[in-house]
């Protein structure tokens, strides 16, 4: 039978759900939870995009901004953190800018797989309070191991972020609207981007005439970088609601129609619609809260309960076994090799960048990281006009290898025009931007709903590895003394590499 829509008696009562939103307009029969999940398919193409969609995107863009921040802005304190601080040596900077990546394999692993359990919503939650609370108490490092530490916490949170964010991206829109709304939120990290590149520069940087602009600590600036990731808390905790896909795949159908109406409200719709088994087999599930909203402490102490369990229960991990199998084996490990080589590439470079334009001489590293960061913009413009025209693949393929050519270039130009280093490095960053995008939306739609999150945490984990490796090789690259083109070099064949693994 699947699923059935029935018009509501002209006189039945108004119900309310914890919305207060009427919810007896119209009934929709299903016969269980797949039908259920077609059945919200359908809603979420009939409802389309509107006010909710955009303002949901633009609240999980800014805890994409505040990923960027806390990913990005060690490379600005390492800059400077000796010019106050005992000197480090080149291990102890790549176990520094190494440290994030390192939280992050672990939150992006063990947060995919909670999010595809207990929602993507609460884990949200969860890993951005991580990540303000970590970001404020690297503040009061009082060692370089202290501050390796915190950083260390700030990737735990960064990495559970990543998964739960794009899912949720995923499951708010229709299936039509997917890839120009996921290559939006995306591009929220070239406004954290630009956001640190311009607060370093302004805290941490110089003006035209080489003097501090703000004489201040790094502290201050470690202590900001934190307030992206407060600010999304709230704003994800009071407006957006649980994915009405991942409710629906649990068979929570009153907390599926209580959303969706919400969602039909702000979109100042008419329509009203409400789902029904129709063998009411399960009614409580109609007094169930919705995963994520966790009002009441009984519901807070079960889904803390249900976690501990989770993390001892090898039985949770059986998504993880599905991705290597048939017909999902493939494109997991082609897409691991992707993550790999994207994220060895881009943070690699993003990481040291302040640091390679003080090797190569530049005067002004931080205005020049400035602009680094600005060139996300056309990397942005690129990718969301040609995502729908040329294909994820191919974007993604093209960015890869165009990407590989700017690092070359860069390779000869060390020791020549300071303005073709500075350009052909913009070029490189926009050029992995408009990959990161492609790359977002072709993980996003390549597994199944039932475990989306698994998957994206799974390749994103193996992004982290490349990021932590890239630490280290240009660390000892970096030096003193520095090889500079052997790092470009590497950079290269790595980005080769990945442009190869797209194309099949």
């Amino acid at each position: 039978m699947g699923h059935v829509e029935l018009p509501a008696a002209a006189t039945a009562p108004r119900k309310t759900g914890v919305w207060n939103i009427p919810v007896d307009d119209s009934v929709v029969l299903v016969d269980d939870v797949k039908a259920l999940k077609h059945a919200v398919h359908d809603e979420m193409e009939r409802m389309g995009c509107g006010f909710y969609q955009r303002r949901t995107v633009a609240i999980l863009g800014l805890g994409n901004v505040a990923d960027a921040v806390e990913i990005l802005a060690i490379g600005y304190i390492l800059t400077v953190y000796e010019d106050t601080e005992s000197k480090i040596s080149p291990w102890e900077s790549s176990f520094l800018t190494a440290a994030v990546f390192a939280g992050m394999l672990a939150g992006g692993f063990f947060g995919g797989i909670l999010g595809d359990i207990y929602g993507r919503k609460p884990v949200l939650l969860t890993t951005l309070a991580i990540n303000a609370v970590s970001a404020f108490l690297s503040a009061f490092s009082t060692s370089i191991y202290w501050l390796i530490f915190f950083r260390t916490l700030a990737g735990l949170g960064v990495g559970g972020v990543v998964s739960s964010l794009f899912a949720l991206c995923l499951e708010h829109v229709p299936v039509s609207a997917r890839g120009r709304y996921v290559t939006i939120l995306c591009s929220f990290w070239m406004v954290g981007s630009v956001l640190t590149a311009a607060t370093a520069w302004l805290m941490l940087g110089n003006d035209a005439s080489g003097h501090r602009i703000l004489d201040i600590s790094w502290r201050w600036f470690a202590a900001v970088v934190g307030l992206p990731s407060f600010l999304c808390f709230l704003l994800t905790m009071w407006y957006v609601p649980e994915s009405p896909h991942f409710l629906a795949s649990q068979g929570k159908i009153q907390a599926v129609t209580e959303v969706l109406q919400y969602i039909h409200t702000l979109q100042e719709s008419a329509r009203r619609v409400q789902f029904k088994f129709t063998d009411a087999v399960d009614k409580s599930e109609f007094q169930k809260p919705a995963v994520g909203s966790l009002q009441q402490p009984e519901d807070r102490r079960r889904a803390g309960n249900a976690v501990a369990r989770a993390m001892l229960d090898p039985e949770r991990f059986r998504g993880i076994a599905r991705l290597f199998h048939q017909p999902h084996v493939f494109g997991t490990l082609l897409l691991m090799l992707c993550a790999y080589c994207l994220s060895f590439g881009s943070y690699g470079l993003s990481t040291w960048i302040t640091k390679l334009f003080q090797a190569v001489g530049l005067s002004n590293p931080f205005a020049n990281a400035f602009l680094f960061a600005g060139a996300n913009l056309p990397g942005n413009l690129i990718s969301i006009y040609l995502i729908d025209v040329v294909g994820r693949k191919q974007l993604l393929s093209a960015a890869f290898f165009s990407a590989a050519s700017c690092t070359l270039l860069f390779a000869f130009e060390v020791e020549g025009s300071a303005t073709i280093v500075v350009l052909v490095s913009c070029m490189f960053n926009a050029c992995t931007t408009a990959a990161w995008n492609a790359f977002g939306v072709l993980s996003a739609e390549t597994f199944p709903l039932e475990v989306r999150t698994t998957g994206i945490s799974l390749v994103n984990c193996c992004g982290r590895i490349g990021a932590i490796c890239a630490q280290f090789v240009n660390g000892f690259l970096v030096g003193p003394p520095p090889h500079i083109e052997a790092l470009l070099l590497v950079v290269t064949s790595v980005m080769v590499a990945g442009g190869i693994a797209s194309r099949n």
